[in-house]
């Protein structure tokens, strides 16, 4: 069976991953819908503190037309999604709305130079590493033994594990503890993630914690074998000092702070458009952000030729 194929202009996109139903199903095909400004202002009109993970749970409920063949896509729906995919997702409807190229100032590392430069790069030519899931749960026996024999890895029997690969759930529930303790939310993850493999029994964060550091990262390292990869590096020399360095580009942060800067942009825009076509402010917001662009690009033209 082919795999589907990706048609941006339609809105049409395959997860790197996948989503498993209830039922053992694996859907990938995702039908976009683009960004309103219904929803531009939704995002505006949330709490200022709103975690990013929650933001995109927003954003994805309401522009997901079609996850595979799917009855519904709701909330649980999109919260139970791969990060990977979420953020992927992401991508492609900022994509949709914005274009393809992305232009940001990023600051130079070198302690002696912090200039700030000016980079961009294009989404489509992003490197997606694409892993179709085959399963909700995996199965991991760490190999890890001292001079003694196995190392003990409390809660676990034969130090066999019973796993699953992190969701939008597991970023909502961790946020704040992430920012407060990165440590313990590390703890709090693995433990969401993890059931011993004898009894199926799910472990809890005081538990994992008490694993050797090296357990841990091999099931780090197993996860990360799994699991889609969606991140975003950049090969930057600094044109000032001419500093080479990688930079992690956040692409969320970065996406729903562009989103938030074009909040004051909206209101001109409506402002304009309801009253040069008399339209309702409710009319307005319903339309696409590129095709409300579209009428004010004619109407500044038009004004443009009348001065």
């Amino acid at each position: 069976m082919n795999s589907p194929a990706e048609i941006p202009e339609a809105g049409l996109f395959v997860l790197p991953g996948g989503y498993v139903a209830d039922d053992g199903a694996l859907h990938c095909e995702v039908e976009l819908s683009p960004l309103t400004g219904r929803l531009e202002e939704r995002l505006f009109d949330a709490p200022i503190h709103t975690p990013s993970a929650n933001a995109i749970t927003i954003l994805l409920t309401e522009c997901i037309k079609r996850l595979g063949t799917l009855a519904t896509v709701d909330a649980g729906v999109v919260k139970g999604l791969l990060v990977g995919d979420r953020e992927y997702l992401l991508i492609r409807l900022r994509q949709m709305a914005f274009g393809h190229e992305v232009e940001a100032v990023w600051r130079c590392v070198n302690a002696n130079c912090r200039k700030p430069m000016d980079i961009s790069f294009s989404l489509t030519e992003l490197p997606i590493e694409r892993k179709a899931v085959a399963a909700r749960f995996f199965t991991h026996k760490l190999s890890l033994v001292d001079s003694g024999g196995a190392v003990e890895t409390p809660g676990l029997d034969d130090c066999e594990v019973r796993f699953r690969l992190p969701t939008g759930a597991d970023q909502e529930a961790l946020a704040a503890t992430f920012h407060a303790d990165p440590d313990a939310a590390i703890y709090q993850l693995l433990a969401r993630c993890l059931q011993s493999g004898g009894g199926g029994r799910s472990l809890d964060a005081a538990e994992v914690a008490q694993w050797p550091a090296a357990a841990r990262h091999e099931l780090y390292e197993a996860m990360g074998r799994l699991a889609p990869q969606v991140s975003i590096e950049l090969d930057l020399t600094c044109p000032e000092c001419r500093t080479s360095f990688v930079a992690d580009f956040d692409f969320t942060a970065f996406f729903l702070a562009e989103m938030t800067a074009n909040a004051r942009q909206l209101e001109r825009e409506v402002h304009l458009l309801a009253r040069h076509y008399h339209w309702s402010e409710q009319e307005i917001l319903s339309l696409t952000r590129k095709k409300r662009r579209r009428y004010i690009e004619l109407l500044q033209e038009e004004i443009e030729r009348l001065n």
